[in-house]
């Protein structure tokens, strides 16, 4: 990621370097130590700033362990979710050494459209602290009985992610919105929190390719459903678009055809999959078919399985693929 980026978390830069951050605008002070202070008390102050506290400092190669000392108490970094037991009962936050391992950070900001702050999970691809480079973006949905984690936590993202990356794609940065389902039921402010309000936030954070051939969108059941209809509505923000085993009803299949010209026009791909055993496979067969039938570049995957993570969990790897091939193109 540019070292220059605003975003309030911390990581590795390139060139021997670490920015740490910390958010909460309520700290009196807040230091860092850790492997590469010889956990020094109380290690490094950061320095107050408009966004929370900040500093960036040298490191030596190799993993940073660390710990943040908030008004005298030891804590980890609450926004990294890459964290090592210390050995005594505990865990330190970690900055993932470059290799093929990438790193999970849990944010938040402000959607003007919801009028209230919401969170995601951000992954940065492997190798993320090497490169300079601009990146593409998957914006990943979890279902209406999941969260911003889930992906993560029962998904397997990060291993599938690692393991395309090992065979030469050009693996995206990953956004896990909060989304339980509000849009499929009926809240139409949804379409402006991700299609504006978040692709917005992190075009402006990250160092992203702000372009729809860069920008990707897929998700799972009710986030399956929330995909279909935000890409169909938003071509000019998404040129990838997926669906597992979407929840699928008239709605989906009224977005679809009503935006069937400035799809085609777009150039957007769409990725349909469900598992063979579920109960509405009927359903996401047929919209697969309607893409098809309005001459909408589409694909269609199915695997053993109800709906559940084991189906998703094996066509995540085919959904990542053709976005990454979408980016490359």
């Amino acid at each position: 990621m540019c070292p220059n980026d605003p975003m309030s978390f911390s990581r590795l830069l390139p060139g021997g370097r670490a920015s740490f951050r910390y958010a909460d605008p309520h700290a009196r002070s807040v230091f860092v130590t850790g492997s590469f202070l010889g956990w020094r008390a109380p290690g490094v102050e950061l320095s107050r700033t408009e966004r929370g506290f900040a500093v960036d400092v040298e490191v030596p190669q190799g993993d940073v362990v660390y710990k943040l000392v908030v008004d005298g108490r030891w804590i980890a970094d609450p926004t990294n979710l890459d964290l090592v037991d210390d050995g005594v009962g505990g865990h330190n936050s970690v900055l993932r050494a470059l290799g093929h391992r990438g790193a999970s950070r849990h944010l938040d900001f402000f959607s003007p459209a919801l009028g209230e702050r919401r969170s995601y999970v951000l992954h940065l691809p492997p190798d993320h602290a090497s490169t300079e480079a601009r990146l593409p973006v998957l914006y990943l949905l979890h279902g209406a009985l999941d969260w911003e984690r889930t992906w993560l936590e029962r998904g397997e993202l990060a291993a599938t992610l690692e393991a395309l990356h090992e065979e030469g794609l050009r693996t995206p940065i990953v956004v896990m919105p909060k989304e339980p389902g509000a849009l499929h039921r009926g809240d139409g402010r949804v379409v402006d929190y991700l299609a504006r309000d978040l692709v917005g936030h992190i075009d402006a954070e990250l160092s992203t390719i702000a372009a729809p051939g860069a920008r990707a969108l897929d998700g799972l059941s009710t986030g399956g459903f929330t995909s279909i209809v935000v890409g169909a509505w938003r071509t000019e923000v998404f040129g990838s678009v997926g669906s597992m085993s979407g929840s699928y009803d008239a709605r989906a299949f009224d977005a679809v055809r009503s935006a069937a010209a400035s799809v085609r026009a777009s150039g957007q791909r769409y990725v349909v999959s469900c598992g063979r055993d579920e109960p509405h496979y009927g359903t996401c067969r047929e919209m697969f078919q309607s893409l098809e039938g309005l001459g909408v570049a589409a694909r269609w995957l199915e695997v053993p399985g109800l709906h559940d993570w084991p189906v998703w969990r094996a066509l995540l790897g085919a959904h990542l693929r053709q976005h990454c091939e979408r980016f490359a193109a």
